[in-house]
């Protein structure tokens, strides 16, 4: 799995309530007739199994996350979401673990991984996107760091916010 920078999102206009729930999708610049949800890509990874994107709403105080799995006609072949009402997913951190899984770090210490998997032995399936939580994460040495990473963010912002100092 390696980190791409092939597509883009359509930008809205307007009051955010009146945005459409899918975006078009671009690719270099150009239209590909697909709609993608969400209004921003978080990160996009090439797989062996098509291209993966992650998209956000850009929505404070209830994030949520699409991913999309793309054929290489730019057709949605797959998808998974993490959303709940009033709750939020901002994502924090994303690696690959493998060709075919993400490793993805939500708030302190909420950790999933994406899997793609391929669509088996019959020819009318097809690839798969799983989510699964990730308990043990402190077993793991990239999702410690991750971790450790956001804390010491944290511990700064509010060190900046208690002495009134801005960074930019």
């Amino acid at each position: 799995m390696a980190p791409i920078q092939r597509y883009s999102l359509e930008t809205h206009a307007g009051p955010y309530a009146s945005w459409p729930l899918t975006s078009a999708l671009f690719a270099g610049g150009e239209a590909t007739g697909t709609r993608v949800p969400g209004y921003a890509i978080e990160a996009q990874y090439q797989t062996p199994l098509g291209a993966l994107l992650i998209t956000s709403y850009d929505c404070p105080f209830e994030e949520a996350n699409a991913f999309v799995l793309l054929d290489a006609a730019h057709a949605v072949i797959a998808r998974a979401d993490l959303a709940a009402p009033y709750d939020s997913f901002l994502l924090s951190d994303h690696w690959p673990i493998d060709a075919l899984t993400l490793g993805l770090h939500y708030q302190e210490r909420l950790f999933f991984t994406l899997s793609v998997q391929a669509p088996g032995r019959w020819p009318w399936r097809k690839p798969r996107l799983r989510l699964r939580p990730v308990f043990s994460w402190h077993q793991d040495e990239r999702m410690r760091e991750a971790h450790d990473r956001l804390q010491a963010d944290l511990a700064r912002i509010s060190a900046d916010l208690g002495t009134g100092a801005r960074r930019d």
